[in-house]
């Protein structure tokens, strides 16, 4: 999947998705180098716009991203820091709908909600996005009101789309394309009138079924029956049907929200399955071994040890920050 701006790519220069690995080491060097650019601040105001975040987008990407930032500040940071509070970070979680986590049952979502309340975020639901630049986000409520938060770390976790092979495929094979720019697939997932083309995951659109990891992996599953079936001459499999697993969204330490299996839990023991759950999905007994040992060590010690800034990051921050005191700022 890449990320839909809903018409407002210029916001993809200042509002970053997370949809890939890079996306994520990115994002990583932002957040911890905005604490580091927090403590060489001059000002309140610079200060407490390094110390703002803002998140847009409150499905389980956004929720969980809002939830690690609020324990960065409360529970990792604040022993590292000697001229800032970590504690005093601002963390702002927007959704235009009416609730986070919209496709999880009203329970679930009542509970995300005063957990990550709990944490001190603010959650701003029927809030949307009307404007971003450099220097901070404008959010327009229910009845048209428009109001600016200075911050310098926006991300975007709102909107998605195909990648753009599937508009290449769409135009070299005559596909349809649904709102999103996914393939309208056949049951067996190929394209219609090209049976030795498969579209799968994030550029199938069948079923209405969404852009997650258990998709993608059961379509992968039945395409490779698929294609045994046809080098072994037996019998094609049935059309392809998802089987739903459920869904999960961790807050925060010690907190979740699943349901899976029938169950529709949170708390610590919505953790405990979110934790099974995502460990036992590993390959190899040795990964589950050495993720689990590493959790427990986080756990117990409330320290991370993965907390690195790239050199690019580094580098653009000193020239800003050079740049703001010869201007006097």
């Amino acid at each position: 999947m890449a990320t839909s701006y809903f018409g407002h790519d210029e916001w993809e220069a200042v509002a970053p998705g997370l949809k890939s690995l890079d996306d994520a080491r990115w994002l990583r060097s932002h957040i911890l180098g905005a604490f580091e650019m927090a403590e060489l601040a001059t000002t309140p105001a610079e200060r407490a716009a390094w110390l703002t975040f803002v998140v847009v987008g409150a499905g389980p990407t956004g929720v969980e991203l809002t939830g690690q930032i609020a324990t960065l500040a409360h529970r990792i940071l604040p022993r590292d820091f000697h001229d800032i509070a970590t504690r005093d970070a601002r963390v702002v979680l927007v959704d235009a709908g009416p609730s986070v986590l919209p496709t999880f049952p009203e329970k679930l979502r009542r509970r995300a909600a005063a957990d990550l309340r709990g944490w001190g975020i603010e959650v701003r639901t029927d809030t949307a996005a009307a404007d971003i630049d450099a220097a901070g986000i404008e959010l327009r409520d229910p009845d048209g009101g428009v109001e600016r938060i200075a911050t310098r770390t926006i991300c975007w976790a709102a909107g998605v789309k195909a990648a753009p092979l599937a508009a290449t495929l769409a135009a070299a094979s005559g596909a349809a394309t649904d709102r999103l720019g996914r393939l309208l697939v056949q049951p067996d997932l190929t394209l219609p009138g090209h049976p030795e083309v498969f579209a799968i995951g994030d550029m199938a659109a069948i079923d209405a079924l969404p852009g997650v990891a258990q998709v993608a992996m059961q379509q992968g599953r039945h395409v490779a029956g698929t294609v045994t079936a046809r080098l072994t001459g037996r019998d094609a499999p049935p059309p392809f049907r998802y089987k739903d697993k459920g869904t999960m969204a961790t807050i925060g330490p010690r907190k979740a929200v699943v349901d899976a299996y029938g169950l529709r839990i949170g708390g610590l023991l919505g953790s405990l399955m979110w934790a099974f759950i995502h460990v036992m999905y590993l390959i190899g007994w040795g990964n589950r071994v050495i993720t689990m040992l590493r959790w427990l060590i986080q756990l117990t010690t409330q320290n991370r040890s993965q907390r690195l800034v790239d050199v690019q990051h580094a580098a653009s921050w000193s020239a800003e920050t050079s740049a703001d005191r010869v201007g006097g700022r």
